[in-house]
């Protein structure tokens, strides 16, 4: 299972592995453990993530409050300033003085100080994982994904043998990056716009694509070396979908037995040959055009 968003506000995804001895963490590709400041690769190598990263980071290392609204307020102590004055001789004068409200008393809830672990699978792939046991705390498993998310912008979710779940155990790592940037050709979206939407509770759209592709049961999926920042290949009978998780990209659709040499080229390059089948942007009209392509090259 890959994480694509942002970040996350409910575990209801995992439910069906609450009996599961799951693992959060990613697959190291292309040296990300350096994020973390970690200069080489040691097996065994444990840190707990700077507070800087983040809100779910700094709260890792120092815990966070938050109102008890069931309790009724009483007066405290929110600011001290140091105020000055002048009396009527001239002479300045200074002392501090308190601020009080009347405000909710505070639920504290202390730092979880989970590290982050360097470790290989038994084939000697390598991954970073959250030091955490799977029947942990709701809220600390929630926190642990959104501390990756906010590091790495995926996180992925093992089993046991450290094999991704909920894919059918079909995702390969490619040891290229998939469809280098090259020019962009396509505008990125509207910054206020994007921020109007956000404050919505709507379907993530990126996820969405994503989900939508892995439906149609492609037979393979890869994944490029540059991780979730770079393109996931659909692999079909007939054709290659390169699928982008972040909007602004687009898709583009290409030949089942060219996919790998055609992944290595720039998008300006791959749209410049005469082997792509179609590309297809981002907009509301994906999911249908997805499927009339669907149709048409693979039923």
């Amino acid at each position: 299972m890959i994480i694509s968003k942002k970040r996350i506000i409910s575990l209801d995804f995992l439910d069906k592995y609450k009996n599961d001895n799951i693992k959060i963490g990613i697959h190291i590709t292309n040296n990300e453990y350096e994020k973390l400041g970690i200069k080489e690769f040691v097996e065994g190598t444990a840190i707990q993530p700077s507070p800087e990263f983040g809100i779910n980071c700094n709260r890792n290392s120092n815990g966070y409050s938050f109102p008890d609204k069931t309790k009724p307020k009483e007066e405290r102590v929110i600011n001290t300033i140091y105020w000055t004055w002048q009396d009527w001789g001239g002479n300045e004068h200074g002392d501090y003085f308190d601020i009080s409200r009347k405000v909710y008393p505070r639920i504290e809830i202390p730092a979880s100080n989970i590290e982050f672990l360097l470790t290989k699978n038994n084939s000697g792939e390598s991954f970073i994982l959250a030091n955490i046991d799977s029947k942990a705390d709701k809220e600390i498993i929630k926190q642990t994904i959104n501390m990756f998310l906010e590091i790495f912008g995926f996180c992925e979710i093992f089993n046991e043998d450290l094999d991704l779940i909920d894919i059918h155990n079909k995702i390969k790592r490619c040891n290229w990056e998939l469809l280098p940037p090259g020019v962009r050709t396509i505008a990125l979206t509207n910054i206020n716009k994007e921020k109007e939407n956000k404050k919505k509770k709507r379907p993530d759209y990126n996820q969405l694509r994503l989900d939508t592709l892995n439906s149609y049961k492609p037979s393979e999926i890869f994944v490029g070396s540059g991780g979730f920042t770079g393109y996931y290949a659909f692999v079909f009978k007939n054709t290659c979908f390169l699928e982008n998780g972040y909007y602004g990209n687009a898709t583009y659709v290409v030949p089942k037995d060219k996919w790998k040499e055609l992944s290595q080229l720039s998008k300006q390059e791959v749209l410049s040959t005469s082997d792509i089948i179609d590309k297809v942007n981002h907009t509301s009209e994906w999911f249908d055009k997805i499927d009339i392509l669907i149709n048409k090259h693979e039923k």
